[in-house]
């Protein structure tokens, strides 16, 4: 049944989400919801990749409003599905979201309070800007795959943390010191390589540690690795950071979570439309803190594909033509 202003939300719940935070606060989110008069069908995802699949499925069976009820991972998973669902659902999806997950990071950035029913007030008020999406084409053992992200992809060093961050949370581990325990464990396993790096046809070559690159500012429990990032740009903005010693990552690590690492003389910034990634060895890849493997990538910007509920705008610098309200 839909609610008053004739919306029915499809909400797409990750019980595993937050170390099983989803599964233990499903039935106070329902209760909330109820309370607060939004009306909604509730889809719960059972296993990876299963929320692309009930994405697709609701978004090709005519839903036009989906809340995320999960983290960083579950979110990427429904952009995924709204965008496998082809022209349909691309700009035409309203999307809130309920932050469950360890990191949240992508609510960072727009704005979205970390408790259900500041969450909920907002997808009530329904503020909606379209953000810019990211289309990375990855060249695995010979086979290509197409996957879609909404906030940071990140390869190299970045991309082993974010798995070592995901093993972690399958223990039921949670909290910065995921995000901790995975940088000192990944800086013992990883060697910086060889990189060439072309953004906009302009070639970088480096001995690369870690490259980020941003739609929006936040990833790893809350590091401003891309600090230069507005989702509403048009533009990737792009960190590399060049092969750095232990003493480098320590005096650097506050400068981490504020952005002034990239003033350190081995980091760099850039921004563009389209990047190639290649490497003399496979590196390994992530897109919103899930694991894409180890290959050559290509991303390209899709701007202003994505129309997401926010609620501050402090980081995103709107200006009036990009809000609209959700009807």
């Amino acid at each position: 049944m839909p609610d008053k202003s004739g919306i029915l939300w499809q909400v797409i719940l990750n019980p595993h989400a937050g170390g099983g935070k989803g599964a233990h606060d499903q039935s106070n989110i329902e209760r909330l919801l109820k309370q607060s008069e939004i009306f909604f069908h509730l889809s719960i995802s059972q296993y990876p990749g299963h929320a692309i699949e009930l994405t697709r499925n609701l978004v090709h069976d005519g839903a036009t409003h989906l809340i995320v009820a999960g983290g960083d991972g579950t979110l990427n998973e429904v952009v995924n599905g709204i965008f496998l669902a082809g022209h349909q659902g691309q700009g035409e999806i309203t999307l809130g979201m309920l932050p469950v997950g360890t990191g949240n990071d992508w609510i960072k950035t727009f704005g979205i309070p970390d408790h259900y029913q500041k969450a909920i007030d907002i997808i009530k008020e329904s503020k909606t800007v379209k953000q810019d999406v990211g289309e990375i084409t990855c060249l695995m053992d010979g086979q290509t795959t197409k996957r879609y992200f909404a906030n940071i992809a990140g390869f190299g060093f970045d991309a082993l943390v974010a798995k070592n961050a995901n093993i972690l949370k399958f223990k039921g581990i949670t909290g910065i010191r995921v995000y901790i325990q995975s940088l000192l464990s990944g800086y013992l396993n990883y060697k910086s390589r060889n990189t060439k790096i072309v953004i906009d046809g302009t070639d970088l070559e480096v001995n690369l540690f870690s490259a980020s690159i941003g739609i929006g500012k936040f990833n790893g429990g809350g590091m401003m690795q891309v600090p230069e990032a507005n989702p509403l740009r048009g533009l990737f903005h792009i960190t590399v950071i060049r092969k750095i010693g232990i003493w480098g990552i320590i005096t650097n690590f506050k400068g981490l979570y504020s952005g002034e690492f990239i003033h350190d003389r081995r980091v760099s910034t850039h921004s563009g439309r389209e990047i190639q990634i290649t490497s003399d060895v496979t590196l390994p890849g992530e897109v919103d803190g899930e694991t894409l493997g180890a290959g050559s990538f290509t991303i390209r910007m899709i701007a202003h594909r994505l129309r997401v509920i926010y609620g501050s705008d402090k980081f995103l610098g709107i200006v009036s033509t990009t809000i609209s309200k959700t009807v």
